[in-house]
């Protein structure tokens, strides 16, 4: 037997005519449109009572294969009813367990002294007639379920089949189910506008009465709420909001699975030598989901990037025991460390680099990305950020807090005292001492338990050689190997031993290398032989030492517009000088915004914090300098989305 359900796309033929179910209306009608464009609305009941009339029937080809279940419920039973329903299904069975159908055939005399008795003793004053109770027997007897016996009769609401409903319908597709969110008053104004419109032009017997407000608003109350929010809110927010958390992922022990995300931090950090603030920094963080243990994080000054994502990778695998010996008054260890099986991030551009996806493929780590917007699928990061702001860094001074309302007064920049060096400090002695032995509801137990446990029977992989884990955090690209090297980005890297390369191909040939965002004195290349990366450095290391991508970006742009195309080594290091000066201007400029980009320039990030170095040492130097410094205009990357600035001249400068 063939079989149809309400789905987008059936399709009734009435005639010549076909109508297909285009989708479901915010008032529960179905709308079906024809082949030339006309639109139907109607009620479920409508097109029932049209198929079963057989006045529509069903095309057979736009059927499909619905399978055995779509939803298995529990029945109704009688508390679902109201009261006063109950009341009257109880009445209508001690009637039938008085007279006994079964030991009693029907006799109308004889009944009706069953009946009166009945009544009598329950001092009902309005007894049903015999065959009234013998038509209950009838529904009653085959199944004996006292749900047989609620009333057929009761009232259903006909206002879907008013000319003043209609009108309603119109109004919300017009006003109320748009992205504007017009408010309920506003539908009710336009209807009473609408019907007043149409009172004109009718006699006065035909005129339309205008439904009051609370009726409109009723009826705004009984719309189907997730087709509200669709048109009103958008998809992305209504499939948030009425997403189901069903499934959950599951996994039998630690390194099975591993989750990446980045967030902002609720805390303005400062320069320790200015005093001055630098701005909200960004953490990516990496957490075991198994254990609930975080195995990795990485702190920048700027904007997550894929150099962020490899470098937490990096951190995540390598042990911890040098990175805790530098903070004593860390009393717990922490164990995490390791090649993860798989590694779960989100759908974001940063992600789906290459050097993520080829340092993964390396270490044959398996990459899941989330779907856009689908936080709730790495579930374990997401819950432990809230837990780490809520835990730690909204009680630090200088927090932002996650949301103004909870700020209130709270001068976040006038109370921010904590630079990068101390927040990572902080960062890592609440994991360590605070989080990883604290119990998880999640896991019914601590982190730091769990994680023990699980490493007794789980083999932990690391990669044979551990140069492989600086390799991690290089981005990969392909030059050619010339006689005067590998130029990448306005830099030549060469040394003898690269050079063999060329020797034993005798030409100039393709190599793939690896280049660093905190380091330009440096880049790796694959031998294509034996399959092995060699450290190659820059040729001109008294411009390249010590200086981050970004910087050498910044000071290309700057040679370019100041020099043109073709810059050599001095020019070069002019304009080095110069960047360099107005970074450092920006460092102490009075926005904050100046002074974030400016230590941008420098790297400001955890990595640097943890081996003891300050990336703004440099920075705070004073730059050798001429006598006259004219204003120079800040170059494309300096000051992203800043308007720009000129150096400021010193006391005694013309």
């Amino acid at each position: 037997m063939q079989r149809f359900t309400f789905k987008r796309g059936l399709r009734f033929i009435a005639g010549q005519v076909r109508w297909e179910l285009d989708r479901r209306l915010a008032s529960g009608k179905l709308q079906l449109c024809s082949e030339d464009g006309e639109i139907l609305n109607l009620t479920q009941a409508e097109i029932l009572q049209r198929w079963q009339s057989q006045e529509w029937l069903i095309d057979e080809q736009s059927l499909a294969n619905l399978g055995n279940v779509i939803y298995v419920v529990t029945p109704r039973d009688l508390s679902t009813y109201p009261s006063k329903i109950q009341e009257i299904a109880k009445r209508r069975l001690h009637y039938l367990q008085g007279v006994n159908p079964e030991q009693t055939p029907y006799n109308p005399k004889v009944w009706s002294e069953h009946i009166s008795a009945i009544a009598e003793e329950i001092g009902d004053t309005d007894p049903p007639c015999p065959s009234t109770v013998s038509s209950w027997w009838r529904r009653y007897r085959q199944t004996r379920s006292i749900l047989k016996l609620i009333p057929w009769n009761r009232p259903a609401s006909t206002h879907q089949h008013k000319p003043s409903y209609a009108i309603f319908e119109e109004v919300i597709a017009e006003v109320y189910l748009t992205d504007n969110k017009l408010p309920q008053l506003a539908v009710y104004e336009r209807i009473k506008a609408r019907v007043l419109g149409i009172n004109q032009v009718l006699p006065a017997h035909e005129q339309m009465k205008c439904p009051g407000r609370t009726t409109v608003y009723r009826w705004l109350d009984e719309l189907q709420q997730d087709l509200v929010d669709l048109a009103r809110e958008g998809a992305e927010a209504t499939r948030m909001k009425y997403r189901a958390a069903i499934g959950i992922v599951k996994t039998k022990a630690i390194l099975e699975r591993i989750e990446i995300d980045h967030t902002p931090l609720d805390i303005i950090i400062i320069d320790l030598v200015t005093g001055l603030e630098l701005g909200r920094p960004w953490i990516t963080l990496a957490i075991d989901k198994h254990s609930r243990m975080v195995v990795g994080f990485y702190i920048s000054i700027g904007a997550p990037s894929a150099n962020s994502l490899l470098q937490c990778l990096r951190r995540s695998i390598l042990p911890k025991d040098d990175l805790l010996a530098q903070y004593p008054d860390i009393k717990n260890t922490w164990p995490a460390y390791g090649i993860p099986e798989l590694v779960a991030v989100d759908n974001g551009p940063d992600l789906h680099s290459i050097g993520f996806e080829q340092g993964c493929l390396e270490l044959a780590i398996k990459v899941l990305f989330c779907g856009s917007k689908m936080s709730y699928q790495k579930g374990g990061i997401e819950r432990f950020i809230r837990t780490m702001s809520a835990g730690l860094i909204h009680s630090l001074p200088g927090t932002t807090f996650s949301n103004p309302e909870k700020r209130g007064d709270y001068a976040s920049e006038k109370q921010a005292c904590l630079d990068m060096q101390t927040l990572t400090h902080l960062i890592i002695k609440w994991i360590v001492d605070v989080y990883n032995v604290t119990p998880h509801r999640g896991i019914n137990g601590r982190p730091l338990d769990l994680w023990q446990e699980s490493a007794q029977a789980t083999p932990i992989a690391l990669p044979v050689n551990p140069q492989q884990l600086e390799l991690i955090a290089g981005i990969p690209a392909q030059r050619t190997l010339f006689h005067y090297g590998v130029e990448f980005e306005g830099l030549h890297y060469n040394d003898h031993i690269v050079q063999l390369i060329r020797r034993r191909t005798g030409k100039n040939t393709s190599v793939n290398i690896k280049y660093y965002e905190d380091d330009v004195g440096h880049i790796h290349v694959l031998d294509p032989d034996s399959k092995v990366y060699l450290r190659v450095p820059a040729r001109d290391m008294e411009y390249a030492a010590g200086l981050t991508r970004e910087m050498h970006r910044t000071i290309r742009a700057h040679a370019r517009k100041k020099f043109g195309e073709q810059c050599n080594t001095p020019e070069l290091l002019e304009a080095k000088r110069e960047i360099q000066e107005m970074a450092q201007a920006a460092l102490q400029h009075k926005k904050m915004g100046y002074r974030k980009s400016g230590a941008r320039q420098y790297n400001l990030n955890s990595e640097a914090a943890l081996v003891k170095q300050d990336p703004l040492a440099e920075a705070r130097k004073p730059a050798k300098r001429k006598k006259v410094t004219p204003p120079v205009d800040l170059p494309d990357g300096l000051g992203d989305d800043l308007p720009e600035f000129s150096v400021l001249p010193k006391k005694g400068d013309v």
